[in-house]
């Protein structure tokens, strides 16, 4: 069942893709592939093609997402999750710790020689 919900979603996924790919942006771009533009406007009319891609994005990733919690609660054991612990858990503290490098001593500015001019 995790193995037809895992494809059913990358399907999914590939379609989320195609419908934002072929949605028109501000300049409408989409009329300039060929004519695809061109095709959906007469198809639905310009603004119902707009609204329908619209739509069909919202929902596939609704879809996905709703996907996404139902395999994430149901389908991943809890036990996996109780198993794992941090890599630090009962790990031995180093017993070689690098001394603090001393700070650097200070010195006094150094001044520039004066300029000689030359008569």
């Amino acid at each position: 069942m995790f193995t037809i919900i895992t494809l059913v979603m990358v399907l999914l996924g590939i379609l989320l893709i195609a419908a934002v790919l072929v949605q028109p942006g501000k300049g409408d771009m989409a009329s300039g592939m060929s004519g695809f533009g061109n095709q959906l406007g007469s198809m639905f009319g310009s603004r119902k093609a707009s609204d329908l891609l619209t739509k069909i994005t919202i929902g596939l990733g609704a879809v996905i997402l709703l996907l996404s919690l139902i395999t994430n609660k149901f389908f991943m054991s809890s036990s996996i999750a109780e198993e794992r612990a941090p890599a630090t858990l009962n790990a031995e503290k180093p017993t070689n710790i690098p001394a603090a490098a001393p700070a650097p001593a200070k010195t006094a500015p150094v001044q520039a020689a004066p300029v000689q001019q030359s008569k």
